[in-house]
């Protein structure tokens, strides 16, 4: 059967992939929409202070907040605005963030075969039509086949389910978006200002007022893509990269002179400051620029330079197997760091990404050269001289400039995230769907069309069962976490969070035996002892919480929580002047925390100095209405009880 209106009408082959990429996306996180929070949610969203008013929304506003992040907070503040802290508004706004950057891909690719270096290869004679009648003309059409294909892997892949599923993460999956949008405008920009349209092959002649609008045109898309820029550079600092991957791009797919070229590229790349003067506008380092382009899961980290390099070189081959063999997922990897570049994993790893790098600088090379040197064409593959293998080398050039934030010099504890591949990815997709096509064009062009058809339409279901079935994992906070602690028995954090999701699912014996373990694996575990505590507490055991508290005060001293909750311990146990002496000697580091002004007037209360407890109302009635209230009851009754223990 043929298809020649689907095929040959522009604004409907559209409508159909948008309708293919946005099914395929709503279909594999259909089951995603009450998974619920998670890890680093919780500081980030549930007890975020700076998300609950849009009015307290500011860089130096109270609560949780990364000046370099400010764009996602934002977006946290809007969903806490109109849905609170329910989970179904949050998942719908990561969702369509994910179709949107599908969207942006297939727009990018399309229009990259838009681009001078294709346009001078299609002049040329090639050795037999591209196409072939009826619906395998779709599959026969780099120009078709390859952006769709490529969009739809960026979609399904379930190792995007981290930057999709994992509610913080929108950070990563929004910067991404406006890093997309921003280059789609530039080339939109750079194809106008080439031929006065839009990427659309465009009349010779034009009218005097059209010719006005494509003179502005230009202008108005640069100006779009540096506002995407400056979003996406705000969103998350792995947005540092923007301005050098439209240089890439450039450099592959556009030519002519310098002084042009600078025209367009000026723009952006006077974002390149941006993430700097961010972070050091705040008090921050040089350092601090890229740490802060990290991980939510960090805690510090006292890796060596090198030592975290090295380990890099072994994390980016997991990393490329994660993308062609997605398996063993873990949203908790317990990776080993190495010392010496001198082991077989990171030597290795070194050699085989050295070899993907120059194979990216061959296919340059080859490409560049292909339209004008018949002896190279004659004593290479095809395969390897056709103008859609300079996307396979693009696209691994990107994968390794995306992760060159966070897979570099800069140490970060957590070595290995899946996260990190979201904006990766796109090369990846994009190298693939072109390799995939160009193997295909060495069959016949019937056979060919018909097993690329094949062949891509059962990886898209294969990993879109994939993600399906990750997304059922990510659905039940239980069911995720014995996940990680199968995967990564050894980590504390694991051990420690499952614990909590058993006492959060009434589970109690099971979540003291997880945090007890947690303690065994990781005796280090700073949040393991105050968890584990915090069941005793609960549990109406005040003694044995105690020295828990105190080895996680010894552990982490910075914990501003474990004050709060020994303050509590101690007065669970009837110990008002253990409570008086530990929070007063201690008030620099609670005097801003509600629960533990309430225990030290409560203290006061019970032991008779009215005038003490007084004043710490005072300061309750400024800090929170709730406590203060309950203090006040406690003060007119002068009962023996009154007091609240501390939030898990």
């Amino acid at each position: 059967m043929d298809f020649p209106m689907e095929l040959t009408n522009p604004r409907l082959r559209r409508s159909i992939v948008t309708l293919l990429i946005l099914s395929a996306g709503i279909i594999v996180y259909a089951n995603t929409f009450q998974a619920p929070f998670v890890l680093d949610d919780t500081p980030s969203i549930v007890n975020n202070k700076a998300i609950r008013s849009l009015a307290n929304f500011y860089p130096y506003g109270s609560g949780y907040f990364l000046p370099g992040r400010s764009v996602a907070y934002l977006s946290f503040a809007l969903n806490y605005h109109f849905g609170g802290l329910d989970v179904t508004g949050y998942h719908a706004v990561n969702l369509i963030i994910h179709l949107i950057s599908g969207l942006l891909v297939y727009a990018l690719l399309r229009l990259t075969f838009c681009t001078p270096f294709f346009e001078d290869h299609h002049r040329q004679p090639t050795a037999g039509p591209e196409t072939q009648p009826g619906i395998l003309s779709f599959f026969a059409s780099r120009r078709s086949f390859i952006p769709l294909f490529a969009a739809l892997l960026f979609v399904v892949h379930p190792v995007q389910t981290q930057s999709v599923t994992y509610i913080v993460q929108r950070m990563t999956s929004l910067a991404t978006m406006f890093y997309l949008l921003s280059i789609v405008l530039y080339v939109m920009a750079r194809l106008s200002g080439e031929r006065g349209g839009s990427g659309e092959r465009e009349p010779a002649e034009k009218e005097p007022a059209t010719a006005a609008k494509v003179r502005i045109k230009p202008v108005l898309l640069i100006f779009g893509a540096v506002l995407s820029a400056v979003l996406a550079m705000l969103t998350k600092p792995i947005a540092f990269t923007l301005p050098l991957a439209v240089f890439l791009y450039e450099l592959c797919f556009f030519h002519g002179a310098l002084r042009k070229r600078m025209v367009y590229l000026a723009p952006l790349l006077a974002t390149l400051p941006v993430i700097p003067l961010t972070i050091l506008g705040v008090g921050g380092t040089s350092d601090h620029i890229l740490l802060d382009a990290g991980d939510q899961l960090r805690v510090g980290s006292d890796i060596s330079r090198l030592d975290y390099l090295f380990t890099q070189f072994r994390v980016l081959v997991t990393y490329l197997r994660l993308l062609v063999f997605p398996v063993n997922q873990n949203l908790d990897y317990d990776h080993p760091v190495y010392a010496t570049f001198f082991t077989p994993p990171v030597i290795f790893s070194f050699l085989l990404l050295a070899a993907f790098f120059g194979a990216a600088m061959f296919l340059f090379l080859a490409t560049r050269r292909a339209g004008a040197s018949s002896t190279l064409r004659a004593r290479l593959p095809s395969c390897l001289v056709d103008p859609a293998a300079r996307l396979v080398a693009f696209g691994f050039c990107w994968f390794f400039l995306a992760l060159a934030v966070e897979s570099s010099f800069v140490p970060i504890v957590d070595v290995l995230v899946e996260h990190r591949l979201y904006l990766p990815s796109v090369g990846i997709a994009a190298a693939f769907a072109t390799a995939l096509y160009l193997l295909a064009r060495n069959l016949s062009r019937p056979t060919g069309a018909k097993c690329l058809a094949l062949v891509s339409l059962a990886l898209v279901m294969t990993l879109g069962f994939a993600t399906w079935q990750r997304n059922h994992v990510w659905g039940n906070a239980v069911r995720l976490w014995t996940d990680v602690v199968e995967k990564s028995p050894n980590k504390g954090r694991a051990s420690n969070n499952l614990g909590v999701a058993l006492e959060q699912a009434g589970r109690r014996t099971d979540a003291f035996r997880m945090m007890s373990r947690a303690i065994e694996v990781e005796p280090g575990y700073y949040k393991a002892y105050y968890n584990l505590a915090d069941l005793y507490l609960v549990s109406d055991r005040p003694d044995d919480a105690l020295p828990l508290l105190q080895a996680a005060i010894r552990l982490q001293p910075q914990f501003t929580e474990a004050y709060v909750k020994l303050g509590a311990a101690l007065m669970r146990g009837g110990r008002f002047r253990d409570v008086i002496a530990f929070l007063e000697q201690n008030l620099d580091r609670v005097k801003e925390e509600p629960e533990a002004r309430f225990y030290l007037g409560a203290a006061y209360a019970f032991l008779g100095n009215r005038q003490a407890a007084m004043r710490e109302l005072d300061i309750l009635t400024r800090f929170d209405s709730a406590f203060a209230a309950t203090l006040s009851g406690l003060l007119g009754s002068k009962s023996n009880h009154g007091f609240i223990h501390g939030s898990n």
